[in-house]
Formats: structure tokens, C-alpha cells, sequence
């Protein structure tokens, strides 16, 4: 790939509506050249189809015979360790090993344990927000300290402040290798403190059966980054429903549309330009085009909720919408060990603010909520910064 005339990633997106570069993106195919803010080139998949037949080949992947020479997304130390030169037949069987010391800690008996507990936590929240004067800063005074509180309590971390101060550095965009390094330090020192003193949680779980500490923290690591998914998710439900009061009074009156509401709410809560890149380790013919080993395809797992090939009017926000395939979880091998954790969240916080806010509406237009600016600064993963809810 040479050409110069590319379109440029880092256009802005809005909430329930598809990113105006990604259309015009999508129009020019559905697996297309751009540009990444590094500067380099790479294939973007904007349509279902094609991006759930590529999530389905091994011949894409996470490996690349020169890591070090490849084409970036970003300039970011978090995606470069995932990156690696080893055969690609090796690295997909470690992944798969990887997955299954993880998932049963997210079967849906865990989760049906933790529902209470994140009841607990959405019910505090929510009584200390309603105590302030209206409008409030729903992202930053309810979806960051949920999310935050679940996942020390899921992880088994006792001290939240000191945890903070390695984990939100280490999701930064920019973040520097010292700042991966701090949060990888403090979960094998959470490790070592796990098999003098095991708890009921994930950490003493992983110990206990048996792993080395360095590969309890790496394991750690990849669950901690849930940090920088589920607390826009739960934002975006909260701003979908403040902007379609007739949604929300539905819901609301029939607590049974609660399952399509949650399946709608993250159909639409990727609307940034967040992609997750994968390399491919052979040439890969799709959708007209020649991807060739080496380059970089980006997989933009919320586009594809807007495509309109599979969704009827994908911009509207329909909570019976049935059936809802969207892949904002991925597919297949890569398919978000989190996404029952991420669910229950968003289902519990439904259930219990529609009915206590039974008017709400954001406090500022639409396009004018604060995002993290998802390809330059900010944290990894995009979405919303703050947003301003208000209700009588």
C-alpha cells in the first residue's frame, strides 16, 4: 500500500450516530485503505459480513514478522506488547490457552453471584448522585467509580487509591513503558500477597491454581483493561436513554425489555474511532480486495452496529430491536471474555435508574459531549469523558 491520498483516522464521533469519516470510509468498500495518526497504512473493516469472516480467519492475528517495523494504529505500549513475531499457528494456540484459564471465572453462575454486590454499588452510586443538584456528571460520578469498584472487587484489590494510581496512567494513550511496568509490578506484588492471604476473588483463584505470579498478573492485566471498555458503555446507555424518552419510558413500565435494551444500548455504545489491529500472516482475498501479509487490519467492531445491511434504520435506538448481532464483544477466539460482567453492569443500572429517573435528559446537545480524544490523547478504547445529566 502507497497511496498518499488516504483517508486520515481521528474524526470526532457522536453519540448514537455512525462517525461521518467512517461512512464515507464504508462507502468506499467495506474493507478499505486509510491512514492511522502514526502515519502508516492499513485496511479498515466497516461492514458485519466481512469483518465476522475475518474474525473467523487465522490467517489474522496478532503476530508480525518485524514488530518493530510494523504498521501502528497507535504509538502505544500497551498495543506494542501484544504484538509479537512468533509462529502464528503458536501464538493462536497461546491465546486460546490464555482464554481458558479466564473464562470459567466469568461463567454465568459468577456472574448470577456478583449481581447482588453490583446491585449494592449501583444503589450507593445512585443515592449519591441524586443528592447533588441537577445537572450531574453521570461518566465521572457513577459509570468510572461502578466500573472502578467492580473490578477491585472481582481482582481482589483491597487499597482502590493506590490501585488508581498505576491503572489510569497505564491506559493512557501516550502511556510510557514505566507506566505498564508499574501496573504489571503491582499485580505480582498482589500475587504474592494472594497466596500468604487468598480471598473469594479472581486473583487468589488464578494462585491457587497453581500459576506462576508473573503469569497471574499478565492474566490480570488483560482483565484490568475492562477498565477502559465498561464505564463508556455504562455512559452511553445513560446518554442513549436521556436522549429517547419515549425508549426509556418503555422500559421502565416493562421491566422484561431490559435484556433488548442492554443488546441496543451497546449496539450503539462504540461510536469513537477505536479499533482493535490485527496483522495478517498470509495474503487474505475478501470483499474485492488483496490484504497482504504484514499489513495491518483494523477491526472496527462498532461501524458494523450502524451497518444497515443487517440493522433497519441503525440509527435509531430501538430496544425490541430483535434480532441484534452486533460484535462490539468480537467473535469467535476474540470474542470479550468480560462481555458477561459488562452486561450485568449495564443490566442492573437500567433496571434501577430508569425507574428513579423517570425524566432525565442531557444537560448540553449531543455533540457537544466531552470525549477522550480517542487517536491522540486520553484513554485507550475512546468514548465519553463527561456527560451532563439533568432531571426534575
Amino acid at each position: 500500500m502507497n497511496d498518499v491520498g488516504l483517508p486520515v483516522l481521528g474524526a470526532r464521533g457522536c453519540l448514537g450516530r455512525l462517525n461521518p469519516l467512517i461512512r464515507q470510509v464504508r462507502d468506499n468498500g467495506p474493507v478499505s485503505r486509510v491512514r492511522t495518526v502514526t502515519g502508516d497504512e492499513a485496511w479498515l473493516v466497516t461492514r458485519h459480513a466481512e469483518l465476522k469472516q475475518l474474525l473467523m480467519d487465522s490467517r489474522l492475528g496478532n503476530t508480525h514478522p518485524d514488530p518493530q517495523n510494523r504498521p501502528r494504529y497507535l504509538d502505544n505500549v500497551l498495543l506494542d506488547l501484544l504484538v509479537s513475531d512468533q509462529d502464528p499457528a503458536a501464538a493462536r494456540q497461546f491465546h486460546l490457552d490464555f482464554r481458558a484459564q479466564l473464562t470459567p471465572h466469568f461463567s454465568a453462575a459468577r456472574m448470577s453471584g456478583l449481581r447482588a454486590r453490583v446491585g449494592a454499588v449501583v444503589d450507593e452510586l445512585l443515592g449519591d448522585v441524586l443528592a447533588e443538584p441537577s445537572p450531574v456528571d453521570m461518566h465521572n460520578a457513577f459509570s468510572l467509580p461502578l466500573s472502578y469498584q467492580i473490578l477491585c472487587d472481582l481482582i481482589g484489590i483491597a487499597d482502590r487509591d493506590e490501585y488508581m494510581a498505576v491503572l489510569h496512567p497505564a491506559g493512557n494513550v501516550g502511556a510510557e513503558s514505566d507506566s505498564v511496568g508499574g501496573l504489571y509490578d503491582y499485580l505480582v506484588r498482589l500475587a504474592g500477597r494472594k497466596r500468604e492471604q487468598p480471598g473469594d476473588d479472581l486473583a487468589s483463584a488464578l494462585c491457587a491454581a497453581g500459576h506462576p505470579d508473573e503469569t497471574v498478573a499478565l492474566l490480570l492485566v488483560a482483565v484490568t483493561m475492562s477498565y477502559l471498555v465498561t464505564p463508556h458503555g455504562i455512559s452511553a446507555a445513560i446518554g442513549l436513554f436521556a436522549m429517547n424518552p419515549g425508549q426509556h419510558k418503555l422500559v421502565a413500565d416493562d421491566p422484561r425489555l431490559l435484556p433488548g435494551a442492554v443488546e441496543e444500548t451497546l449496539r450503539l455504545s462504540k461510536f469513537s474511532e477505536s479499533m482493535v489491529p490485527r496483522y495478517a500472516n498470509a495474503d487474505i482475498d475478501i470483499a474485492g480486495v488483496t490484504i497482504r501479509a504484514g499489513d495491518l487490519v483494523l477491526c472496527d467492531h462498532g461501524s458494523v452496529g450502524f451497518d444497515d445491511r443487517v440493522f433497519s434504520d441503525p440509527e435509531r435506538f430501538d430496544v425490541t430491536r430483535a434480532p441484534n448481532p452486533h460484535l462490539v464483544f468480537s467473535h469467535g477466539i476474540t470474542y470479550c471474555i468480560g462481555a458477561p460482567l459488562a452486561r450485568l453492569e449495564i443490566h442492573e443500572v437500567l433496571a434501577r435508574l430508569l425507574p428513579r429517573l423517570p425524566v432525565m435528559r442531557l444537560a448540553i446537545p449531543v455533540d457537544e459531549i466531552q470525549l477522550y480524544g480517542d487517536l491522540g490523547e486520553g484513554q485507550l478504547g475512546g468514548g465519553i469523558a463527561h456527560l451532563p445529566i439533568a432531571w426534575d
